[in-house]
């Protein structure tokens, strides 16, 4: 049995952990309250790539979206916190998750498309980086094994805990600015075995602007779809136009549900991309049975009045 720790072990232990600290260099969540407005925010430096992981696995879950920039040695970075919790963050997620569910036609358990929110992933390129989006689609098991188990030689990618690595992700962005949920988008979409990035923006209201029915402020919001092998696709859905100052006379197109033109789609089937290697010419991969339909669809109206709902005037 073990004694009990003295007040005299408890003074040593936090004089050993500051000293810890202070060697190695990791990052530290600020203690006073984080606005919108003061993002990015920069908390490490020279950070190693360890640090930083065991930073994430610690403190990913605590409403802070972070950002680790490699420096030239390939070893240490700049941490920055780039976005935070809020309704709008969350409620928007929560949805996109909700769309993606729908072809698994109400099935909860074990699922053939899993929906999951942060799971951590290697970033490509960033030498053993681990990074999180916000909405991940995944193949089940059963359909496409986990890379220990699977006949692809060389295996397949995994997340950080050998699961199947997603297929489709998604970054929501509001205080994270448009140049860094671009880097973010673009970095993920390296990793061939991710077959479709969604990227959302949201805005900030503008003041003293609100629809004359419903009292909500006017925001901008831009969508991009990235897809392997194909052109970005671009979508301006708020409720007034990107550079406009007059939604009445100059009324954004996004202004009712089940618009085409408004409504990104992705192919079911490519959350259940898994080819041999090499990959043959015309791999396409399959739906299984029990999937209902042959898209994603994403209606970009229903994401708008959900963040215009979640910041009241």
């Amino acid at each position: 049995m073990s004694r009990a720790r003295t007040s005299g072990d408890i003074w040593w232990a936090r004089i050993f952990d500051r000293v810890d600290e202070l060697l190695h260099n990791y990052p530290e969540l600020p203690k006073k309250p984080v606005t919108e407005r003061s993002l990015p925010l920069h908390i490490g430096s020279k950070v190693t790539i360890e640090n930083y992981n065991n930073f994430l696995h610690n403190y990913g879950s605590s409403g802070y979206k972070f950002w680790f920039q490699l420096s030239d040695d390939n070893n240490t970075g700049e941490v920055y916190i780039i976005d935070m919790a809020s309704s709008v963050h969350e409620n928007i997620v929560a949805r996109l998750q909700d769309f993606f569910k729908v072809p698994n036609n109400g099935v909860v358990d074990d699922p053939l498309i899993i929906v999951a929110g942060q799971t951590l992933h290697n970033k490509p390129g960033g030498n053993g980086v681990e990074d999180a989006p916000d909405v991940c689609v995944i193949p089940s098991e059963p359909i496409v094994p986990d890379p220990a188990n699977s006949t692809v030689v060389p295996a397949p990618p995994g997340d950080i805990d050998g699961n199947p690595h997603a297929r489709i992700m998604c970054e929501v962005a509001v205080g994270q600015g448009c140049g860094r949920l671009g880097q973010k988008c673009l970095t993920w979409i390296q990793e061939q075995y991710v077959r479709a990035v969604v990227s959302i923006k949201i805005l900030e209201p503008r003041q003293n602007m609100r629809e004359p029915i419903t009292g909500y402020f006017y925001r901008t919001m831009t969508a991009k779809l990235y897809r392997q092998g194909m052109p970005t696709q671009r979508w301006d859905f708020g409720n007034i136009k990107k550079n406009s100052r007059d939604p009445v006379n100059d009324p954004p197109g996004c202004n009712a549900p089940n618009l085409p033109a408004f409504q990104i789609t992705i192919p079911i089937s490519e959350t259940f991309w898994d080819p041999p290697f090499p990959i043959p010419p015309g791999y396409r991969p399959v739906i299984p049975v029990n999937i209902i339909g042959n898209d994603f669809v994403i209606d970009l109206y229903r994401i708008q009045r959900i963040a215009l709902k979640s910041r009241k005037p």
